[in-house]
Formats: structure tokens, sequence, C-alpha cells
């Protein structure tokens, strides 16, 4: 794909890889579509982009939303070449206190959200044979972390999804690849649903989110089946495959529950 005047639908744009990615689209010379909840946010960004772009305050797990971004590309730029479906939530909680709404709310956003934007880009792509699906997903879809069973339960159904799409579009030449970021330095932790009281005993800083951005723009490029962001996130998932047991024991030592004053933790 050439990125000069592409017209790329972003989702999440406000924070985090979302706004990295609108960023860097448009340094590329794409026009960028910036959707997220956070109007002020929406705006603050985009008088930062150079060129044309376009805003939509909204929340994506409205089934009237995406609909309404995809037409608000083609009234404005008259075509559509791309969307990254990244807006989603996190969920802090162990399993056995998980609570059925925040669930319901997390799959709302993390599964219905992105599928409602696939659905209202495809048939553009289908008849123009031509487009590309960028969805990202999580380490955590291929493997769970302990205490992000919810949160790990939405991106595992939406790689499910991803998986029978893939299969579903061949041939027809729009593109769908799945990025599994790990840790970014994001608003993502502090912004979780869920009593949010985990206390990770070893946590890596996470990579920056302009660097996930420029990962993205490859996959933008070149149409990727799968993205890592980081080699960690392969090894640990290979290390989880190939020792499952020794992981589990890992992870509950790395990981643990803190009910009471978390802050009081280091």
């Amino acid at each position: 794909m050439q990125l000069t005047n592409a017209v790329i639908i972003v989702t999440g744009a406000s924070a985090g890889i979302g706004a990295a990615c609108a960023t860097a689209l448009a340094q590329h010379g794409a026009h960028v579509i910036c959707v997220a909840r956070r109007h002020e946010r929406l705006l603050a960004l985009q008088q930062t982009l150079p060129g044309q772009h376009a805003i939509y305050a909204g929340d994506i797990s409205d089934p009237a939303t995406m609909p309404t971004v995809v037409a608000l590309a083609m009234t404005t730029f008259g075509r559509l070449d791309a969307i990254i479906c990244n807006a989603g939530v996190g969920l802090s909680m162990p399993v056995a206190q998980l609570q059925w709404d925040d669930v319901v709310r997390c799959m709302n956003v993390n599964v219905g959200g992105v599928l409602a934007g696939i659905q209202a880009v495809l048939p553009h792509f289908l008849a123009k044979k031509s487009g590309a699906i960028v969805v990202i997903s999580s380490v955590v879809g291929v493997h769970a972390l302990p205490y992000s069973g919810g949160y790990a339960a939405s991106k595992g159904a939406l790689e499910r999804l991803c998986d029978a799409l893939r299969i579903e579009l061949r041939g027809s030449d729009v593109k769908l690849t799945v990025v599994r970021p790990g840790t970014v330095q994001s608003e993502f932790f502090s912004q979780r649903m869920g009593a949010n009281h985990e206390v990770r005993h070893t946590r890596t800083p996470g990579i920056p989110a302009s660097q996930v951005a420029t990962q993205i723009i490859t996959a933008l490029r070149h149409h990727p089946r799968i993205v890592y962001t980081r080699w960690q996130d392969r090894l640990l998932l290979w290390g989880s495959a190939c020792f499952p047991e020794l992981a589990d024991r890992v992870l509950a030592r790395m990981i643990q529950w803190r009910p009471d004053d978390s802050s009081r933790l280091p």
C-alpha cells in the first residue's frame, strides 16, 4: 500500500497506540479519520497533524458509530483504503470475582466494536478489490496472564474471529493483519476496568506507542499475517507452549493479587 493520500480509519485515536498511528500516518502523507470517545482529545490531536484529516467522537460499541465513520470518510475524501481497529478496554480482576457487566462491556468493545468496524469497511474494500484491515489484539489473546481472564477472553475471541475472516477473504485482495502487542507505554493499565490490584514483581517498562505505530506502518505496506511488537512476547508464548507447567509457576510468582491498598506496594 502507498500511504501518500491513502484514507485510513484509526479507532481509539485519542491516546496511546491510536494517537501514535494517526501521527505516523499523517507524517507519511495519509488522510486519517480519527475515532475515539473523547472529543477534546481528538481536537487536540487533529491540530498537531500535518495535512487534511477528520475526527469523529463516538463509542465503537454503538452500532451506529462505524457506519457513520465510513460515510464520513467517503464524503470527505471519496475513498477508503484501510482501517486500524485499535480501540479497546482493559479488565483486571480474578476470574472468581469478575462482574458479568464488566465482561460484557469488554466483549462489546474489544470484539463487537472491531466486528462493527470490519463489517462497515468490507463492502467498500470488496467492491474495489483492495483494502487493508489491521486488528490490534494482544499476546494475552494467545496465552492469558493471571487476573487478565476477562480481557484475555475478549482478545481470544477476537483472534478466532480474525482467523475465520482471513480464510473468508482469500482471493479478494483484502488484507488482514493481527498485531499482538505486549506491554506498551500508554494509559492502558491506569484505565482498566475492575479493581486493578494486581502486583507485578517484574514489570518491563514497555515499548513506546510510537514504536508500535512504526510496526503498524510496515504492516500496512507488506501485510504480514501476525505482528509481534517485542521478541520477548514471542519467547513468552513459545515457552508457555513448550513448558506449560513451568510457565504457570513463573507467572503465578511474577503476578499476584492484593485486594488491599495496592498503592502502598512497590
